[in-house]
């Protein structure tokens, strides 16, 4: 792991005392070139240390690494040395760039290990070995901000990389060819517990449960909402004024981040159903944190977190790609509410899949039940069809559909599925141009 001349051994005996402080000297940071690392130059058995100003970040991901899911995340340095982050290095990273004030933030990673694919390179952090920080208090960091030129590079949030691979499978296939696909009618037929993908377009935004919630900063559970004991002396104002309580960390009043949980209506051109969408996967739909749609703790109220902000009907009337669970509760109670576990919003993958669809279509294939069929992209969504039977109402990228869809949202969806505080976009009726 490192090509230094000298190693120190622990013995059972050996006898370990904290130093309080150490020369700065004796730090061992020595930041390598991106060039040493992109051509090779750098045997990467070795680990190594990087620092950079982060340009490009994705959106978390969570994904199955050796049977056990785990959180990923994609970052780019100032000249374009690609990083991947795994585990808790993800997840901390991904919640500090959402609080952070700084515009620029300056990531340092001790002891990252050089992955190499398909002859590209990258670094990433080694299991329980790196150590990862961000705007450290470094002399280092200091030196590296004033080398910096003024024109200040803004963070751009960006697609995830899906050219990685995990267990031998991409994000691409995994959608693709891996988990079978299902429209909304057959998904509410479904009677086993199982995952598929849905493509579908977001017509609504149940309000009625929220649309964010509190969580605690360390622990990321959501806290319980405590109100104040009564006051003789107090107004009329205090019977309103709550605190909070984390139950994992057995916190009073525990520093708190604002999180989405998003109840989209959604719907295809078979029926329409509710998906269940957390933090992470709201971030991938609407490229801003939650933080800066509900603000600090100290603003926002429970009371509000059921009046959407305007930023979030950006979501209404575009098509996404969804990998959902269908759980027990869904068959055996009627539950019409799916949990999201991953999403694909980049339109040229998109546009794959709705291409591998209508190639299966324009073959005569017909929409069998996904338990007998292949998991081929050919034996996929058989009821795509092209971008020119597009309704007029939609000006950004609606499911399509060969045959006319006549939905009215108000009359489409049962009284008890959305209610009031739906907000929802009018889909005009839909007129397709006879084939061949």
């Amino acid at each position: 792991t490192t090509n230094h001349p000298y190693r120190i051994s622990f013995l059972t005996t050996t006898r370990v005392r904290s130093s309080e402080k150490l020369p700065e000297d004796l730090a061992g940071f020595e930041p390598v070139k991106y060039t040493e690392v992109l051509d090779g130059t750098l045997n990467p058995d070795y680990l190594v240390d990087v620092i950079g100003q982060i340009v490009e970040i994705s959106h978390i991901e969570h994904v199955n690494v050796n049977g056990k899911e785990t959180e990923k995340i994609s970052l780019e340095f100032d000249e374009r040395l690609p990083m991947v982050l795994w585990g808790k290095f993800a997840s901390d990273v991904s919640e500090a760039m959402q609080v952070r004030d700084e515009h620029l933030t300056v990531l340092v990673l001790r002891f990252a290990k050089i992955k190499v694919w398909k002859e590209e390179r990258s670094v990433s952090n080694a299991y329980n070995v790196s150590e990862i920080g961000l705007n450290p208090t470094m002399i280092e960091v200091g030196k590296f901000i004033a080398s910096l030129p003024k024109d200040d590079l803004p963070l751009a949030i960006v697609e995830s990389k899906y050219s990685a691979i995990v267990n031998g499978v991409s994000e691409k296939d995994d959608f693709f060819i891996h988990t079978p696909r299902k429209t909304i009618a057959q998904i509410l037929d479904t009677k086993q517990v199982e995952k598929c993908i849905l493509l579908c377009t977001i017509a609504a935004i149940d309000s009625d449960m929220g649309w964010f919630y509190p969580s605690c900063k360390v622990c990321s559970k959501k806290v319980l909402t405590v109100p104040f004991p009564n006051n003789d002396d107090g107004g009329e104002d205090d019977d309103f004024k709550h605190t909070y309580y984390c139950a994992k960390c057995k916190t009073n009043n525990p520093a708190t981040l604002p999180r989405y949980k998003l109840h989209l209506v959604v719907l295809d051109n078979t029926s329409n159903t509710k998906l269940l969408v957390f933090d992470n996967h709201a971030m991938q739909l609407l490229n801003q944190s939650c933080l800066q749609l509900a603000g600090p703790s100290n603003k926002f109220e429970i009371e509000e977190t059921n009046v959407l902000p305007p930023a979030l009907n950006s979501i209404i009337g575009k098509t996404f790609l969804f990998k959902i669970q269908i759980e027990r509760e869904n068959f055996v109670y009627k539950h019409e509410t799916y949990k999201v576990l991953k999403v694909i919003t980049n339109k040229d993958l998109i546009a794959d899949f709705e291409e591998a669809n209508s190639e299966n279509a324009s073959e005569g294939g017909q929409f069998h039940d996904m338990d007998t069929q292949s998991d081929a992209p050919e034996a996929s969504l058989a009821m795509i069809g092209s971008a020119s039977d597009q309704s007029e109402s939609f000006d950004l990228t609606p499911a399509k559909r060969i045959r006319p869809v006549n939905l009215e949202l108000d009359e489409s969806f049962d009284e008890n599925s959305v209610t009031r505080s739906v907000s929802s976009v009018k889909i005009k009726k839909e007129k397709c141009s006879k084939s061949g």
